[in-house]
């Protein structure tokens, strides 16, 4: 697997921020401050893709709505919608 350059970022947090993170890295949950950022972006940006996942599910929800009058929605339709905004 090839290895990606880094790049080097300034990050200021509040003190008790700072004090957890170092409590983990003493504990030995973590190597180095630079892994748990690492790691709390990778949640931060599951979350950030789970978020517009269902924003462009709602989207999709409120199309068939449209579609349909606002009659009932079957599963069916509702994903062949979603399949088409695709």
């Amino acid at each position: 697997m090839r290895e990606v350059a880094k790049q080097s970022l300034t990050v200021y947090l509040d003190p008790d921020v700072v004090a957890r993170i170092e409590t983990m890295i003493g504990a030995g949950r973590f190597a180095n401050s630079s892994q748990i950022v690492q790691e709390a972006l990778v949640l931060w940006l599951t979350a950030f893709n789970q978020h517009q996942f269902e924003l462009e599910l709602k989207k999709a929800y409120e199309s068939s709505m449209t579609q349909t009058g606002g009659e009932s929605v079957n599963a069916a339709s509702f994903l062949r919608t979603l399949g088409e905004l695709a």
